[in-house]
């Protein structure tokens, strides 16, 4: 009887050691269930904090480029802007160079024709009867100008045909007679007793009229016409 109670009492025991281990390895496993839940939970924290800071980063991103965007815009439209104006400028200054070219040969040609006026108008013409054998009558008028210049600096009357200074006399002689110089034949020209001093013969085209005239360097102005001869022959022919 004590031997059978021995055996009822190690078939205990080992059911409690199987029980007891059973409950072991569930506690484990509930163990194990629950730190992996933790675990999991905390990396999908760790991974929605990491992905709302790349998204952050992201708007941060855009924001920023698009500000650049923005920021270039500007400086694109304030550089068209600065363009604009300055074309603006250069036309607005072209166009008042323009004017002020225009006006200028407006103005020449306005005293280009008082001039031509001056030898037309007998009004104030001073007329006596020549003193010379070949000179018919002598022509003065009082209103008689320099008829301008383009040379600058120290003046050097020149006789080579075609310099600035020979056309510069043909076209006071031209203003002096009325002839114009398209049709005007220049015979002659040459000192008259001094370097800012010269005297030309010219006739019309085609004409038998000699006239021969005197004239005057003045600086900075030109030559003008001082005394017009009406020649009876052309003693330059």
């Amino acid at each position: 009887m004590a031997k059978y109670k021995s055996r009822l009492d190690r078939r205990s025991k080992n059911n409690a050691n199987k029980i007891l281990n059973i409950l072991n390895a569930v506690v484990v496993l509930l163990i194990v269930v629950v730190g992996a839940t933790i675990l999991t939970g905390n990396g999908s924290d760790e991974s929605e904090k990491a992905s709302t800071e790349v998204k952050n980063t992201e708007e941060k991103g855009t924001e920023k480029t698009a500000g650049n965007n923005k920021k270039e815009e500007n400086d694109k439209k304030e550089d068209e802007s600065v363009s604009m104006n300055e074309e603006e400028t250069d036309s607005s200054e072209q166009a008042d160079k323009e004017e002020n070219e225009e006006e200028d040969t407006e103005k020449q040609e306005e005293e280009q024709e008082e001039k031509e006026s001056v030898s037309l108008d007998d009004s104030k013409v001073q007329v006596e009867e020549g003193t010379e054998p070949n000179v018919e009558k002598t022509i003065v008028h009082p209103d008689w100008q320099p008829v301008g210049t383009q040379q600058s600096g120290e003046h050097v009357s020149s006789y080579d045909p075609g310099s600035p200074d020979w056309e510069e006399k043909e076209k006071a002689l031209s203003y002096a007679t009325g002839i114009p110089q398209d049709n005007m034949t220049v015979w002659y020209i040459e000192g008259n007793g001094g370097p800012q001093k010269s005297i030309g013969t010219v006739t019309e085209k085609g004409g038998s009229k000699a006239y021969r005239v005197y004239l005057q360097w003045n600086d900075g102005q030109g030559w003008q016409p001082t005394k017009v001869e009406v020649l009876k022959e052309n003693d330059k022919d």
